[in-house]
């Protein structure tokens, strides 16, 4: 068995598909994966090639890549046409764990627009600091979102797509509902984007003040991907040349249990999947009793 830092020299050599090598960025060099995709919008167009496989399951729901997809496109779509979003204005996501979160995360870093994650556990005055803070022009939400939401989008004219609304719900002129602007069948725009264009807005915990929006930019993140997929090269390459294991008895899967707006849960557990072609289970918030209940029934590795 190789070490691991024999394992990682191999993996990340000259010519291998996790090759690193030095990059000047902004004037300081940095250790990069030759071979990244330049932004998130390659890594997205990527899943097209998983189509009908089984992507995400919730709930009763399942959702293949292509389904995903054709939903990411149109949400695009409707994001730069209806909404007029150009490459670096601010799209939030204000939601639970939902099929949708995923959707609006591709389509939105897809045509260029910074996306601004926002905690959904935050109170109504959390919600409107972020929001003016970021200066979020268009948010994406659910129902409990879209309430806490409504008064400060008022006050900044920022317009909500809310998702899972009833037909009914009566919501502000600012609010329109998903399934009245997203038409499905609609092409992603072309847009020009650059790797060293800022992707995402997470905010941090506030522990000792107001929470403080960190910046990520499309290379970054891809980075922060690949260097995930990278660990799993380095342990196949440990072992090889020892006994073969047995073959797994399901194909491999994931399970979120944690929220979408954390680092954790939209990165190595929801992009891996993405980028890598595997199944996601979400869990909408989480429950040890329910958790078991969906490994067994779907077979979660």
């Amino acid at each position: 068995m190789l070490s691991y830092d024999e394992a990682a020299a191999r993996v990340t050599g000259k010519g291998q598909p996790m090759e690193v090598g030095d990059q000047t960025i902004g004037g300081v060099t940095y250790k990069v994966f030759a071979n990244a995709p330049p932004t998130l919008r390659e890594i997205f167009a990527t899943a097209r090639g998983f189509g009908d496989a089984t992507f995400l399951v919730y709930e009763g729901e399942r959702w293949s890549f292509a389904d995903v997809m054709t939903h990411a496109d149109a949400l695009g779509s409707a994001l730069v046409e209806r909404y007029g979003i150009k490459v670096g204005d601010r799209v939030a996501i204000a939601m639970r764990n939902l099929p949708e979160w995923v959707i609006s995360y591709a389509a939105t870093l897809s045509v260029g627009a910074i996306l601004v994650s926002l905690n959904a556990w935050w109170t109504e005055d959390e919600l409107a600091y972020a929001i003016e803070d970021s200066g979020a022009t268009v948010a994406l939400a659910d129902p409990e979102r879209v309430a806490r939401m409504t008064l400060t989008c008022q006050r900044t004219g920022a317009r909500i797509i809310a998702v899972r609304s009833p037909a009914d719900a009566g919501f502000a002129d600012l609010v329109d509902r998903y399934e009245d602007v997203v038409e499905l069948g609609r092409p992603l725009p072309e847009v020009a984007i650059g790797p060293e264009d800022d992707a995402t807005i997470l905010y941090t915990s506030g522990t000792t003040g107001a929470a403080k929006g960190a910046v990520s930019s499309h290379r970054a993140v891809v980075q922060a991907l690949m260097a995930f997929g990278c660990r799993q090269f380095i342990e196949m390459v440990r072992y090889e040349g020892e006994p073969p294991a047995p073959p797994p008895a399901y194909p491999p899967s994931l399970i979120l249990t944690m929220p979408l707006f954390h680092v954790t849960g939209c990165i190595p557990v929801m992009l891996s999947a993405f980028a890598s072609g595997l199944k996601m289970v979400i869990m909408y918030r989480w429950d040890a009793e329910k958790a078991l209940q969906l490994i067994e029934s779907e077979r979660v590795t």
